[in-house]
Protein backbone atom coordinates (compact mmCIF):
# COMPACT_ATOMS: atom_id res chain seq x y z
CA UNK A 1 0.00 0.00 0.00
CA UNK A 2 1.27 3.54 -0.70
CA UNK A 3 2.01 5.55 2.23
CA UNK A 4 0.71 8.97 2.95
CA UNK A 5 1.85 11.29 0.46
CA UNK A 6 2.46 13.85 3.25
CA UNK A 7 5.74 11.94 3.61
CA UNK A 8 8.41 13.82 2.80
CA UNK A 9 10.16 12.86 -0.52
CA UNK A 10 13.58 14.02 0.22
CA UNK A 11 13.83 13.36 3.94
CA UNK A 12 16.96 11.86 3.17
CA UNK A 13 18.23 15.36 1.75
CA UNK A 14 16.69 17.44 4.30
CA UNK A 15 18.83 15.57 6.83
CA UNK A 16 22.01 15.81 5.77
CA UNK A 17 21.74 19.54 4.16
CA UNK A 18 19.74 20.56 6.38
CA UNK A 19 21.91 22.39 8.51
CA UNK A 20 23.79 24.26 5.62
CA UNK A 21 20.43 25.39 4.44
CA UNK A 22 19.66 27.33 7.69
CA UNK A 23 22.56 28.39 8.39
CA UNK A 24 22.99 29.79 4.92
CA UNK A 25 19.95 31.17 4.46
CA UNK A 26 20.96 33.84 6.64
CA UNK A 27 23.28 35.09 4.47
CA UNK A 28 21.95 35.83 1.74
CA UNK A 29 18.56 37.33 3.78
CA UNK A 30 20.79 39.71 5.68
CA UNK A 31 20.89 42.79 5.04
CA UNK A 32 24.10 43.71 2.47
CA UNK A 33 27.36 43.39 4.45
CA UNK A 34 28.21 46.79 5.50
CA UNK A 35 31.27 48.15 7.74
CA UNK A 36 28.85 47.34 10.66
CA UNK A 37 29.97 43.64 10.06
CA UNK A 38 33.73 42.72 11.80
CA UNK A 39 36.04 41.59 8.94
CA UNK A 40 36.68 38.29 10.73
CA UNK A 41 32.45 37.81 10.91
CA UNK A 42 32.18 38.64 7.23
CA UNK A 43 35.41 36.13 6.51
CA UNK A 44 33.72 33.26 8.47
CA UNK A 45 30.35 33.77 6.28
CA UNK A 46 32.45 33.40 3.17
CA UNK A 47 34.37 30.48 4.48
CA UNK A 48 30.76 28.76 5.28
CA UNK A 49 30.35 29.07 1.02
CA UNK A 50 32.82 27.88 0.38
CA UNK A 51 32.91 24.95 2.61
CA UNK A 52 29.08 24.28 0.91
CA UNK A 53 31.04 24.09 -2.36
CA UNK A 54 33.73 21.79 -0.41
CA UNK A 55 30.50 19.42 0.69
CA UNK A 56 29.91 18.69 -3.08
CA UNK A 57 33.60 16.99 -3.68
CA UNK A 58 32.80 15.60 0.22
CA UNK A 59 29.42 13.92 -0.38
CA UNK A 60 30.42 12.73 -4.01
CA UNK A 61 34.19 11.48 -3.71
CA UNK A 62 34.43 9.63 -0.40
CA UNK A 63 33.74 7.09 0.94
CA UNK A 64 30.02 5.61 3.13
CA UNK A 65 28.12 6.87 0.27
CA UNK A 66 29.60 8.45 -2.50
CA UNK A 67 28.07 7.70 -5.71
CA UNK A 68 31.33 8.75 -7.49
CA UNK A 69 33.60 6.51 -4.85
CA UNK A 70 32.25 3.26 -6.12
CA UNK A 71 28.63 3.29 -6.09
CA UNK A 72 27.14 3.53 -9.35
CA UNK A 73 30.26 1.58 -10.53
CA UNK A 74 28.98 -0.94 -8.53
CA UNK A 75 25.49 -0.94 -9.64
CA UNK A 76 26.22 -0.74 -12.93
CA UNK A 77 28.85 -2.94 -13.45
CA UNK A 78 27.55 -6.88 -12.87
CA UNK A 79 24.28 -5.87 -14.57
CA UNK A 80 26.33 -6.21 -17.92
CA UNK A 81 29.00 -8.79 -19.75
CA UNK A 82 31.89 -7.78 -17.81
CA UNK A 83 32.53 -8.66 -14.33
CA UNK A 84 29.81 -10.46 -11.57
CA UNK A 85 29.91 -9.88 -7.88
CA UNK A 86 31.19 -12.75 -5.27
CA UNK A 87 28.69 -11.89 -2.70
CA UNK A 88 25.26 -13.66 -2.61
CA UNK A 89 22.97 -11.15 -0.77
CA UNK A 90 19.36 -10.92 -2.76
CA UNK A 91 20.04 -7.46 -4.31
CA UNK A 92 23.39 -8.62 -5.64
CA UNK A 93 22.25 -11.64 -6.88
CA UNK A 94 18.91 -9.69 -9.01
CA UNK A 95 22.12 -7.21 -10.31
CA UNK A 96 24.10 -10.53 -11.38
CA UNK A 97 21.70 -11.87 -13.20
CA UNK A 98 19.71 -8.83 -14.45
CA UNK A 99 16.29 -9.73 -12.16
CA UNK A 100 16.17 -6.90 -10.29
CA UNK A 101 12.90 -5.19 -9.31
CA UNK A 102 11.46 -1.98 -7.64
CA UNK A 103 11.91 -3.42 -4.79
CA UNK A 104 15.71 -3.39 -4.78
CA UNK A 105 17.24 -1.46 -2.30
CA UNK A 106 20.88 -1.48 -3.69
CA UNK A 107 19.32 0.38 -6.98
CA UNK A 108 16.56 2.73 -4.92
CA UNK A 109 20.26 3.96 -3.22
CA UNK A 110 21.29 5.32 -6.67
CA UNK A 111 18.31 7.74 -7.24
CA UNK A 112 18.20 8.81 -3.55
CA UNK A 113 21.48 10.02 -3.19
CA UNK A 114 21.65 11.56 -7.00
CA UNK A 115 18.58 13.59 -5.52
CA UNK A 116 20.65 14.27 -2.32
CA UNK A 117 23.76 16.08 -4.28
CA UNK A 118 21.24 17.76 -6.89
CA UNK A 119 19.14 19.41 -3.94
CA UNK A 120 23.11 20.45 -2.37
CA UNK A 121 23.96 21.55 -6.22
CA UNK A 122 20.60 23.91 -6.23
CA UNK A 123 21.62 24.98 -3.00
CA UNK A 124 24.84 26.00 -3.67
CA UNK A 125 24.18 27.88 -7.11
CA UNK A 126 21.08 29.94 -5.27
CA UNK A 127 23.57 30.68 -2.67
CA UNK A 128 26.31 31.74 -4.66
CA UNK A 129 24.48 33.43 -7.17
CA UNK A 130 23.15 35.53 -4.67
CA UNK A 131 26.34 36.40 -2.32
CA UNK A 132 27.91 39.29 -2.47
CA UNK A 133 30.71 37.78 0.23
CA UNK A 134 33.01 36.37 -2.66
CA UNK A 135 34.97 37.59 -5.77
CA UNK A 136 33.34 37.47 -9.37
CA UNK A 137 36.04 35.08 -10.10
CA UNK A 138 35.01 32.96 -6.66
CA UNK A 139 31.26 32.90 -7.67
CA UNK A 140 31.75 32.19 -11.45
CA UNK A 141 34.18 29.02 -10.37
CA UNK A 142 31.90 27.49 -7.34
CA UNK A 143 28.59 27.68 -9.60
CA UNK A 144 30.72 26.13 -12.76
CA UNK A 145 31.65 23.33 -10.25
CA UNK A 146 28.08 22.72 -9.12
CA UNK A 147 26.47 22.81 -12.26
CA UNK A 148 28.90 20.00 -13.58
CA UNK A 149 27.59 18.34 -10.40
CA UNK A 150 24.28 18.87 -10.98
CA UNK A 151 24.38 17.94 -14.53
CA UNK A 152 26.23 14.78 -13.57
CA UNK A 153 23.99 13.14 -11.21
CA UNK A 154 21.25 13.87 -13.89
CA UNK A 155 23.03 12.23 -16.34
CA UNK A 156 22.78 9.14 -13.85
CA UNK A 157 19.74 9.22 -13.57
CA UNK A 158 18.49 9.62 -17.04
CA UNK A 159 21.11 6.69 -18.38
CA UNK A 160 19.95 4.31 -15.52
CA UNK A 161 16.04 5.40 -14.89
CA UNK A 162 15.06 7.30 -18.62
CA UNK A 163 12.39 9.96 -17.71
CA UNK A 164 13.16 11.46 -14.21
CA UNK A 165 12.09 14.39 -12.30
CA UNK A 166 13.79 17.40 -13.21
CA UNK A 167 14.18 19.89 -9.90
CA UNK A 168 15.95 22.76 -10.09
CA UNK A 169 13.89 24.33 -6.88
CA UNK A 170 14.54 23.57 -3.08
CA UNK A 171 11.11 24.02 -2.20
CA UNK A 172 10.44 20.58 -0.55
CA UNK A 173 6.63 21.58 -0.90
CA UNK A 174 6.73 21.94 -4.49
CA UNK A 175 9.44 19.09 -5.31
CA UNK A 176 8.10 16.27 -3.09
CA UNK A 177 5.24 15.44 -5.49
CA UNK A 178 6.89 16.53 -8.27
CA UNK A 179 5.74 14.49 -11.66
CA UNK A 180 8.66 12.88 -14.16
CA UNK A 181 9.91 14.95 -17.09
CA UNK A 182 10.86 13.47 -20.35
CA UNK A 183 14.33 12.18 -20.59
CA UNK A 184 14.66 14.57 -23.84
CA UNK A 185 14.03 17.58 -21.65
CA UNK A 186 16.30 16.72 -18.56
CA UNK A 187 18.99 15.97 -21.28
CA UNK A 188 18.65 19.22 -22.88
CA UNK A 189 18.93 20.94 -19.16
CA UNK A 190 21.94 18.42 -19.08
CA UNK A 191 23.95 20.02 -21.99
CA UNK A 192 23.29 23.96 -20.80
CA UNK A 193 24.87 22.76 -17.17
CA UNK A 194 27.64 21.33 -18.60
CA UNK A 195 27.99 24.42 -21.19
CA UNK A 196 27.30 26.92 -18.49
CA UNK A 197 30.19 25.12 -16.33
CA UNK A 198 32.80 25.01 -19.68
CA UNK A 199 32.39 28.86 -19.68
CA UNK A 200 32.16 29.34 -15.95
CA UNK A 201 35.17 27.50 -15.79
CA UNK A 202 37.10 28.59 -18.72
CA UNK A 203 40.75 29.41 -18.09
CA UNK A 204 40.55 28.58 -14.50
CA UNK A 205 43.20 27.40 -12.49
CA UNK A 206 41.51 24.22 -10.59
CA UNK A 207 43.64 21.47 -10.53
CA UNK A 208 42.52 18.03 -11.84
CA UNK A 209 41.21 16.71 -8.61
CA UNK A 210 38.73 19.67 -9.50
CA UNK A 211 36.43 20.15 -12.10
CA UNK A 212 37.97 22.12 -14.85
CA UNK A 213 37.09 23.42 -18.07
CA UNK A 214 38.26 20.53 -19.39
CA UNK A 215 36.13 17.97 -17.20
CA UNK A 216 33.50 20.13 -18.28
CA UNK A 217 34.15 19.77 -21.91
CA UNK A 218 34.54 16.25 -21.44
CA UNK A 219 31.68 14.94 -20.21
CA UNK A 220 29.54 17.16 -22.32
CA UNK A 221 31.20 15.36 -25.49
CA UNK A 222 29.98 12.04 -23.92
CA UNK A 223 26.56 13.71 -23.38
CA UNK A 224 26.33 15.07 -27.05
CA UNK A 225 27.43 11.48 -28.12
CA UNK A 226 24.97 9.62 -26.21
CA UNK A 227 22.34 12.22 -27.18
CA UNK A 228 22.93 11.32 -30.70
CA UNK A 229 24.63 14.87 -31.44
CA UNK A 230 27.33 13.56 -33.06
CA UNK A 231 28.74 16.83 -34.54
CA UNK A 232 28.64 18.28 -31.29
CA UNK A 233 30.59 14.99 -29.68
CA UNK A 234 32.95 15.46 -32.16
CA UNK A 235 33.91 19.25 -31.80
CA UNK A 236 33.93 18.71 -28.04
CA UNK A 237 36.12 15.74 -28.24
CA UNK A 238 38.34 17.21 -30.65
CA UNK A 239 39.04 20.41 -28.39
CA UNK A 240 40.09 18.35 -25.22
CA UNK A 241 42.57 16.06 -27.38
CA UNK A 242 43.80 19.00 -29.33
CA UNK A 243 44.04 21.55 -27.07
CA UNK A 244 43.70 20.45 -23.23
CA UNK A 245 47.38 19.55 -22.72
CA UNK A 246 46.26 15.63 -21.61
CA UNK A 247 48.20 13.40 -23.97
CA UNK A 248 48.27 9.80 -23.81
CA UNK A 249 50.74 7.86 -21.27
CA UNK A 250 52.52 5.67 -23.72
CA UNK A 251 53.35 2.83 -21.17
CA UNK A 252 49.80 1.32 -19.45
CA UNK A 253 51.32 1.10 -16.17
CA UNK A 254 51.39 5.11 -15.50
CA UNK A 255 47.64 5.58 -16.66
CA UNK A 256 46.41 5.62 -13.29
CA UNK A 257 48.88 7.26 -11.68
CA UNK A 258 48.78 10.43 -10.17
CA UNK A 259 51.19 11.96 -12.47
CA UNK A 260 49.43 10.56 -15.22
CA UNK A 261 49.55 12.79 -18.51
CA UNK A 262 46.27 11.74 -19.55
CA UNK A 263 43.77 11.78 -16.64
CA UNK A 264 41.05 14.86 -16.59
CA UNK A 265 39.47 14.50 -13.85
CA UNK A 266 40.38 12.01 -10.61
CA UNK A 267 39.65 11.77 -7.08
CA UNK A 268 43.00 12.59 -4.93
CA UNK A 269 43.74 10.12 -2.30
CA UNK A 270 46.57 12.16 -0.61
CA UNK A 271 44.30 13.18 1.80
CA UNK A 272 42.64 9.67 2.39
CA UNK A 273 42.24 8.32 6.03
CA UNK A 274 45.01 5.98 7.35
CA UNK A 275 46.15 3.03 5.18
CA UNK A 276 44.25 4.10 2.01
CA UNK A 277 46.92 7.51 1.31
CA UNK A 278 47.96 7.11 -2.19
CA UNK A 279 46.19 4.50 -3.35
CA UNK A 280 42.47 3.85 -4.61
CA UNK A 281 40.39 1.58 -2.71
CA UNK A 282 37.36 0.45 -4.15
CA UNK A 283 35.31 -1.32 -1.61
CA UNK A 284 34.16 -3.79 -4.70
CA UNK A 285 36.93 -3.83 -7.16
CA UNK A 286 39.90 -4.29 -4.49
CA UNK A 287 42.33 -6.84 -5.03
CA UNK A 288 41.95 -8.36 -1.81
CA UNK A 289 38.74 -8.76 -1.47
CA UNK A 290 37.48 -10.92 -3.88
CA UNK A 291 34.33 -9.06 -4.77
CA UNK A 292 34.08 -8.22 -7.93
CA UNK A 293 35.43 -10.84 -10.42
CA UNK A 294 36.29 -10.17 -14.61
CA UNK A 295 33.86 -12.30 -15.99
CA UNK A 296 34.95 -14.84 -18.79
CA UNK A 297 33.56 -13.43 -21.32
CA UNK A 298 35.53 -10.08 -20.90
CA UNK A 299 38.65 -12.18 -20.56
CA UNK A 300 37.97 -14.78 -23.63
CA UNK A 301 37.67 -11.43 -25.57
CA UNK A 302 40.36 -9.85 -25.64
CA UNK A 303 42.58 -10.49 -28.85
CA UNK A 304 46.00 -12.10 -28.42
CA UNK A 305 48.94 -9.98 -27.56
CA UNK A 306 46.74 -7.04 -25.85
CA UNK A 307 48.42 -5.30 -23.74
CA UNK A 308 45.37 -4.73 -21.62
CA UNK A 309 45.29 -8.24 -20.51
CA UNK A 310 48.13 -8.62 -19.17
CA UNK A 311 48.59 -5.48 -17.74
CA UNK A 312 45.34 -4.51 -16.48
CA UNK A 313 44.23 -8.09 -15.52
CA UNK A 314 45.20 -10.09 -12.30
CA UNK A 315 44.28 -13.51 -11.31
CA UNK A 316 43.48 -13.33 -7.45
CA UNK A 317 42.95 -16.61 -5.53
CA UNK A 318 42.38 -18.80 -9.08
CA UNK A 319 39.51 -15.60 -10.90
CA UNK A 320 40.80 -12.45 -12.84
CA UNK A 321 40.19 -9.07 -11.25
CA UNK A 322 41.01 -5.71 -12.34
CA UNK A 323 44.68 -4.64 -11.88
CA UNK A 324 44.40 -1.11 -12.96
CA UNK A 325 44.37 0.05 -9.91
CA UNK A 326 47.47 -1.94 -8.44
CA UNK A 327 48.33 -0.79 -4.92
CA UNK A 328 45.92 -2.79 -3.12
CA UNK A 329 47.60 -3.33 0.50
CA UNK A 330 48.69 -0.21 3.03
CA UNK A 331 51.93 -1.88 2.28
CA UNK A 332 51.79 -2.20 -1.79
CA UNK A 333 55.05 -0.48 -2.82
CA UNK A 334 54.69 2.05 -6.02
CA UNK A 335 53.97 5.83 -6.93
CA UNK A 336 50.79 7.67 -5.71
CA UNK A 337 47.25 6.75 -7.77
CA UNK A 338 44.44 8.46 -7.80
CA UNK A 339 40.70 7.29 -8.96
CA UNK A 340 40.21 8.26 -12.13
CA UNK A 341 36.54 9.37 -13.99
CA UNK A 342 38.06 10.84 -17.26
CA UNK A 343 40.70 10.12 -18.84
CA UNK A 344 42.15 11.18 -22.78
CA UNK A 345 41.32 7.64 -23.94
CA UNK A 346 37.69 7.96 -23.83
CA UNK A 347 37.30 11.34 -25.51
CA UNK A 348 39.34 9.36 -28.66
CA UNK A 349 36.99 6.64 -28.75
CA UNK A 350 33.70 9.42 -28.61
CA UNK A 351 35.54 11.09 -32.00
CA UNK A 352 35.91 8.01 -33.12
CA UNK A 353 32.12 7.00 -32.97
CA UNK A 354 31.17 10.40 -33.64
CA UNK A 355 33.46 10.35 -37.27
CA UNK A 356 31.55 7.02 -37.81
CA UNK A 357 28.57 7.75 -37.83
CA UNK A 358 29.16 11.14 -39.69
CA UNK A 359 30.68 8.65 -42.47
CA UNK A 360 33.82 10.02 -41.66
CA UNK A 361 35.37 6.15 -41.67
CA UNK A 362 38.87 6.89 -41.86
CA UNK A 363 39.02 9.28 -39.26
CA UNK A 364 37.34 7.09 -37.19
CA UNK A 365 39.72 4.17 -37.54
CA UNK A 366 42.56 6.44 -37.33
CA UNK A 367 40.84 7.06 -33.65
CA UNK A 368 40.35 3.45 -33.25
CA UNK A 369 44.05 2.49 -34.03
CA UNK A 370 45.69 5.55 -31.72
CA UNK A 371 44.26 3.41 -29.09
CA UNK A 372 45.18 -0.18 -30.22
CA UNK A 373 48.48 0.64 -31.16
CA UNK A 374 49.41 1.53 -27.43
CA UNK A 375 47.82 -1.51 -26.45
CA UNK A 376 50.29 -3.57 -28.56
CA UNK A 377 47.65 -4.45 -31.38
CA UNK A 378 47.96 -4.30 -34.94
CA UNK A 379 46.30 -1.17 -37.12
CA UNK A 380 42.53 -2.05 -38.40
CA UNK A 381 41.88 -2.75 -41.85
CA UNK A 382 41.14 0.46 -44.02
CA UNK A 383 38.12 -1.28 -45.93
CA UNK A 384 35.98 -1.60 -42.98
CA UNK A 385 32.67 -0.87 -43.60
CA UNK A 386 30.39 1.74 -41.25
CA UNK A 387 28.88 -1.48 -39.44
CA UNK A 388 32.11 -2.95 -38.85
CA UNK A 389 33.86 0.60 -37.72
CA UNK A 390 31.06 0.91 -35.00
CA UNK A 391 31.81 -2.90 -33.77
CA UNK A 392 35.33 -2.25 -33.42
CA UNK A 393 34.36 1.02 -31.24
CA UNK A 394 31.90 -0.95 -28.93
CA UNK A 395 35.14 -3.66 -28.53
CA UNK A 396 38.05 -1.05 -27.67
CA UNK A 397 35.36 0.89 -25.16
CA UNK A 398 35.10 -2.60 -23.79
CA UNK A 399 38.72 -3.67 -23.24
CA UNK A 400 39.89 0.26 -22.78
CA UNK A 401 37.43 1.17 -20.28
CA UNK A 402 36.23 -1.99 -18.42
CA UNK A 403 35.76 -1.14 -15.03
CA UNK A 404 35.85 2.36 -14.93
CA UNK A 405 32.27 3.85 -14.32
CA UNK A 406 29.38 1.79 -15.78
CA UNK A 407 30.36 2.63 -19.60
CA UNK A 408 30.15 -1.24 -20.83
CA UNK A 409 26.16 -0.75 -19.10
CA UNK A 410 25.55 2.98 -20.73
CA UNK A 411 27.04 0.98 -24.52
CA UNK A 412 24.86 -1.77 -24.49
CA UNK A 413 22.05 0.37 -23.50
CA UNK A 414 22.42 3.54 -25.56
CA UNK A 415 23.51 1.62 -28.54
CA UNK A 416 20.36 -1.22 -28.65
CA UNK A 417 22.42 -4.23 -27.88
CA UNK A 418 21.44 -5.33 -24.55
CA UNK A 419 19.40 -8.07 -25.64
CA UNK A 420 22.08 -9.13 -28.44
CA UNK A 421 24.29 -9.64 -25.68
CA UNK A 422 23.16 -10.20 -22.48
CA UNK A 423 20.39 -12.38 -24.14
CA UNK A 424 22.80 -15.02 -25.31
CA UNK A 425 21.86 -17.97 -23.30
CA UNK A 426 25.22 -19.89 -24.18
CA UNK A 427 27.15 -16.86 -22.83
CA UNK A 428 24.97 -16.43 -20.26
CA UNK A 429 22.66 -19.12 -18.83
CA UNK A 430 22.04 -16.82 -15.53
CA UNK A 431 21.01 -13.59 -16.59
CA UNK A 432 17.18 -13.37 -17.36
CA UNK A 433 17.29 -10.62 -20.34
CA UNK A 434 14.14 -8.86 -21.36
CA UNK A 435 14.93 -5.64 -22.99
CA UNK A 436 13.08 -3.54 -20.73
CA UNK A 437 15.07 -3.77 -18.20
CA UNK A 438 17.88 -1.49 -19.96
CA UNK A 439 15.81 0.89 -18.18
CA UNK A 440 15.90 0.01 -14.36
CA UNK A 441 12.41 0.23 -12.21
CA UNK A 442 11.55 3.66 -10.34
CA UNK A 443 12.14 2.72 -6.65
CA UNK A 444 8.67 2.07 -5.45
CA UNK A 445 9.79 3.38 -1.81
CA UNK A 446 9.75 6.83 -3.84
CA UNK A 447 6.73 6.07 -5.84
CA UNK A 448 4.88 5.57 -2.27
CA UNK A 449 6.00 8.46 -0.92
CA UNK A 450 5.17 10.46 -4.74
CA UNK A 451 2.64 8.66 -6.56
CA UNK A 452 3.15 11.18 -9.00
CA UNK A 453 6.21 9.27 -10.48
CA UNK A 454 3.84 6.82 -12.12
CA UNK A 455 3.44 5.21 -14.51
CA UNK A 456 6.62 3.09 -13.56
CA UNK A 457 8.59 1.84 -16.47
CA UNK A 458 7.25 -0.92 -18.44
CA UNK A 459 7.66 -4.34 -17.15
CA UNK A 460 8.29 -3.59 -13.59
CA UNK A 461 4.55 -3.48 -12.57
CA UNK A 462 3.35 -3.05 -8.46
CA UNK A 463 4.68 -4.13 -5.65
CA UNK A 464 2.05 -5.63 -3.21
Amino acid sequence: MKTNIKNIFFSIVIAVLGLFLRSCESIVESSPPSSVYAESELQGKAEALRALVTGLYTENLTGNGGLLYYEYSYLGQPVTDDVYHNLTSAAVVELNTNTYSAANTALAYLWQESYRSIFHSNNVIRLISETTLLTEDEKAKYIGEAKYFRAFHYFLLTSFYGNVPLITSLDIVKTTLQPRDPKETVVRFILNDLLDAEQLLAGGDNPKVKITEWAAKSLLARQYLYAQKYDSAEIKANDVITNSGYTLEADLDKVFLRQSTETIFTSSSSGSISSYVDRTYYGYISLNNNYFRLDSNLIKSFEPNDLRATKWVKAVSGFPHQYKYKKNAATSTGDAEDQVFLRLAEQFLIRAEARAQRNNLPGAIADIDTIRTRAGLDKLPQTLSKEEILLAIENERRHELFIEEAHRWWDLTRTGRAGAILGNKTNFPNKQWEDYKALWPVPQKEIEKNPNLEPQNPGYGEIN
